[in-house]
């Protein structure tokens, strides 16, 4: 016959001497299940006896205070967050934990003819009570994770800036930081700097600060057109270079927006530095670029401003076709003859200089860059 009486302390009592053998049977079953908790066979073994200590208490007093158990719940989510894994080993040992402990309740049920009405209390409070340590665990590992994150967000930041900044960074220091900050280190990245901030969500090999004047991310190479092109904000993509490298790619893709934004590169939604690296070059030191055309230039002050601009047209276009009259006439949509009494006046004012290779080239590239300041200005 079953015992439709059982008080409380009556069914603490006949679980109690049986506890250790549960928690050993429990242990191993977790162990074969999720053998990564073999590893940590003291704390599992904790955790275990703590959790079917509080059960039995429980039984006998459904007020007795769970604080202890609870803590150390919280502390087995968040150590699964700091050892970088999900929940779900944890789950699985949950699981694990909870039918060998109802198999238990059966038996000992069975032993001693307890009630359906006993047994059915049992299995609601055993349940219930495994749902509660799973929620601590789930606790636990958010307030790790949440930690985490925002300390892996500053170890970022400040690696960007270290990485971008003026002082080299040795191979040894970056792949300790890197590790620190969770960033996987490419062969190869390229800066990309935005016309103002914008926050989504960036992929974990994407270095971002958004809280600079300028924003500005370090992204691997080769970069995706598409990830840029619709933020709905100007951006301009540095050429690729070793991580080591960064403050240059960083450096010419802020030179390449300021263009931009001066109107003497085009004004795309995003704008490669690879494809306008000899304007960078020229453009990178205006005030040098200034030095170079007064030097190189300087015979064209003889000249009014028109005329000076009309021959510097075609000088730079009698550099660039090889003296051709007729290509540079196509060029300047101008007559072959105002081509040859404009090359006249050239040759009388620069003299030998049109002949010197270095002159040339010198030249060339003032009139260049001044081509490129004048579509700024």
């Amino acid at each position: 016959m079953t015992r439709e009486v059982f008080g409380r302390t009556e069914l603490a009592a006949l679980m109690r001497p049986a506890v250790p053998a549960l928690v050993d049977w429990i242990v191993r079953e977790v162990w074969r299940e999720v053998p990564v908790y073999a590893r940590h066979g003291r704390v599992t073994r904790h955790g275990v006896e703590c959790a079917v200590a509080l059960f039995v208490d429980l039984v006998e007093d459904p007020l007795a205070p769970r604080d202890r158990l609870y803590e150390t719940c919280r502390r087995l989510g968040a150590g699964e967050a700091y050892e970088g894994r999900t929940l779900d080993d944890l789950q699985v040992a949950y699981r694990v934990g909870t039918r060998a402990g109802w198999r238990w309740i059966m038996r000992v049920g069975r032993r001693h003819r307890l009630s359906s009405g006993v047994m059915a209390r049992l299995a609601e409070m055993l349940f219930g009570y495994a749902d509660e340590l799973a929620r601590m665990s789930i606790r636990g590992h958010r307030e790790a994770q949440a930690e985490l994150d925002g300390t892996r967000a500053g170890l970022r930041r400040r690696l960007l800036r270290l990485v971008t900044g003026p002082v080299p960074v040795t191979d040894a220091v970056l792949a300790e930081l890197a590790a620190a900050a969770g960033w996987p280190v490419p062969a190869e990245v390229a800066a990309v700097v935005l016309e103002s901030a914008v926050s989504p969500c960036w992929e974990p090999g994407v270095l971002a600060d958004l809280e600079s004047p300028q924003p500005y991310l370090l992204v691997p190479a080769p970069v995706d057109a598409g990830c840029f092109a619709a933020l709905g904000v100007r951006a301009a993509v540095g050429p690729p270079v070793s991580p080591a490298a960064s403050a240059h790619s960083l450096r010419w893709a802020r030179t390449t927006l300021r263009l931009v934004a001066g109107g003497a590169l085009p004004d795309t939604p995003v704008t490669w530095c690879a494809e306008h690296l000899t304007t960078l070059w020229l453009l990178s030191d205006s005030p040098l670029a200034d030095q170079v055309a007064r030097q190189e230039l300087a015979p064209l002050t003889r000249f009014p401003d028109r005329t000076r601009r009309r021959l510097g047209e075609t000088l730079l276009s009698w550099l660039e076709n090889g003296g051709n009259s007729e290509k540079i006439a196509v060029d300047l949509s101008v007559h072959p003859q105002t081509v040859r009494y404009r090359v006249r006046q050239l040759k009388d004012a620069f003299g030998d200089r049109l002949d010197d290779p270095g002159a040339r080239f010198a030249m060339q590239a003032a009139l260049r860059a001044s081509a490129f300041q004048s579509r700024g200005a």
